[in-house]
């Protein structure tokens, strides 16, 4: 009778942690990294009270003399922990703390030197965003943030523009590649894609962003897109596209009466009045 009480009372905590998504080997860094007193006080935890955590994950890496990097989550908190090897054993050597949006996977890059943090901003599965776990100066570091996948969408989902942002080095250059799909019902749009680098400078407190390069969509091709929306009944995606073309213009600096200029400006006026007599007459 007492046991069945213990497990009534300690049932959400035993429950916290989903036992089925941890390994042994997570399980035994999880306990060394409780072990840390920071660690533990940054989630307000007991020695061993490892049950309480809604999350733990880990992956392979290659930072100093650790192999293993495991992160615990509770909540919005979360904390990174490498595991060393030490002539005792393994320890929990080098963390570093942050708050995430929701539950967290793992992906080490670039042979382990990297370790990419991901998690979903709401509930819904876009937008995704991305946190750089590396090693700097014997000390665990946070050092880039972006957003590695978002979408939205016109006309009532039939029209979607999908962005991906990807880490990547060559050449001993760390870049964030991005790209830019739409689609019209699941399919991709012709002349609809764009792409853009933008290259990382490493400094003591992480990347930072450097001028970023794009290779845009043209003025032209953005009112050619604009115009088949227009067409097919696709107004607010239409004038989505015919905006991009002006201010496209505006950063190629076109003179005021160059052709491609006026015609993204006469889409958009055009667009702009239908779309508020379509508001008119819904209302």
């Amino acid at each position: 009778m007492r046991l069945i009480l213990i497990l009534i009372l300690f049932a959400p905590a035993l429950a916290a942690i989903d036992m089925k998504d941890v390994d042994r080997d997570t399980l035994r860094h999880v306990r060394l990294a409780l072990l840390k007193d920071e660690v533990r006080k940054h989630f307000e935890l007991r020695i061993g009270d490892f049950e309480s955590l809604d999350q733990a994950v880990s992956a392979d890496v290659k930072m100093g003399d650790a192999k293993r990097l495991v992160v615990l989550r509770l909540g919005h908190k979360a904390a990174a922990v490498l595991v060393e090897k030490t002539k005792q054993g393994d320890a929990a050597g080098a963390y570093c703390f942050m708050e995430v949006e929701s539950r967290v996977e793992l992906q080490a890059r670039l042979d382990g030197e990297f370790v990419e943090l991901r998690c979903r901003v709401t509930e819904d599965p876009l937008p995704e965003r991305t946190r750089l776990l590396r090693l700097k100066d014997g000390k665990l570091q946070c050092c880039l943030t972006w957003t590695n996948a978002e979408s939205k969408t016109w006309s009532t989902g039939r029209y979607e523009r999908s962005t991906t942002r990807r880490f990547v080095k060559s050449d001993s250059e760390l870049r964030i590649v991005e790209e830019v799909v739409y689609s019209l019902d699941g399919k991709p749009i012709d002349g609809g894609r764009s792409s853009a680098v933008t290259p990382l400078i490493d400094g003591d407190g992480g990347l930072t962003r450097g001028t970023r390069k794009d290779d845009a969509i043209p003025v032209t091709t953005h009112c050619a897109i604009a115009r088949k929306l227009e067409r097919d009944g696709l107004n607010d995606a239409a004038l989505h596209h015919a905006t991009l073309a002006g201010e496209r213009a505006d950063e190629e600096k076109l003179p005021k009466d160059d052709t491609r200029r006026l015609e993204a400006m006469a889409l958009v006026a055009r667009l702009e009045a239908r779309l508020r007599r379509d508001d008119v007459v819904e209302r």
